[in-house]
Formats: C-alpha cells, structure tokens, sequence
C-alpha cells in the first residue's frame, strides 16, 4: 500500500478481517512464525502499534472482479465461486478451507495469530456457527458468482 490510510477508530472504511486461509506456497508461510497482517505490518510500518487494524487488508473493486487469476491478499483462492462459496462457509463449515491439526481439530484463521481473533469480520454472513446452515444456499453462490461475472468490462491492466 502507498500513502496514508484514512481508517478512524471503530471503522474500517475500505478494509475488511476475513481470515482468508493460509497460503502455502508463499515462501514466508514455510515458516509458522510470520503472518502477513495487512495494515499491522510487516511489510507495512505505520500502524504495527496500532493492533485493531492487524489482519485488514484493502478490500478490492469489483470491476474485472472474474478475469482475476487468484483472490484475496495471499492469493489462496484461485476462483470466484469459491470466493464465494468461503464467504457462506467460512463459519459453518471451516473444514473444508482450514487445514486439520495432529488432532484432527480444524485450524480456524490458521493466518492470523489468536491474539488478533477479534478484529476479523463477524457481520452476516460471517455471523453463523460450525453446522449451521450457511447463509447463501449453493443456487445463491451461484447466482452471486454470475453477477460478479457481469462486472467485466473487458479492461486489463
């Protein structure tokens, strides 16, 4: 990011907490120390005091959103429906982005570090629990992922 950020306390204009899953192929991951925590650093600076803001990242245009090749910060989604399908998931079937650990728990927000649990986005659909329903049904993904497919309008960078 370049410039300043125009983020007051208690909002977060632009800039959402996710917990996008741990991409393994980026080479820092190989280390279970680092995170990548967006606006808190490390490669950003000026607000790794500033702990209610680790773990937001920009959030993107939608223009074009479908002739991308990768989503999210760490590129660890490679398609749209499944960008979609991760944001009615995400809390009621965490299994199936999370990796397991040794014993068989899954590893939820296995990308941001406890301490900064509190900063990520609860708001629907994020607002649901392990077995509940999902809050967008497999025909709604479907139909979210056609219209974000509308958004092209052919212009490459």
């Amino acid at each position: 990011m370049h410039g300043p950020v125009r983020v007051e306390i208690g909002h977060r204009l632009g800039f959402a907490a996710i917990g996008a899953p741990r991409n393994a192929s980026i080479p820092a991951n190989a280390d279970p120390q680092y995170h990548d925590l967006g606006l808190c650093g490390p490669l950003r600076t000026d607000l790794n005091d500033r702990h209610e803001y680790c773990g937001l990242f920009r959030t993107p245009t939608l223009r074009n959103v479908a002739m991308r090749p990768v989503f999210f910060h760490n590129g660890g989604l490679r398609s749209l429906s499944d960008v979609v399908r991760f944001y009615a998931e995400r809390d009621t079937q965490p299994q199936r982005w999370y990796p397991r650990g040794r014993d068989g728990s899954t590893m939820k927000f296995d990308d941001l570090p406890p301490a900064y649990a509190g900063n990520l986005d609860t708001q629907a659909p994020f607002d649901r629990h392990a077995g509940d329903k999902p809050a967008m049904s497999d025909d709604d993904i479907q139909d979210i992922t056609v219209f974000l497919q509308t958004l092209s309008d052919g212009w490459r960078r």
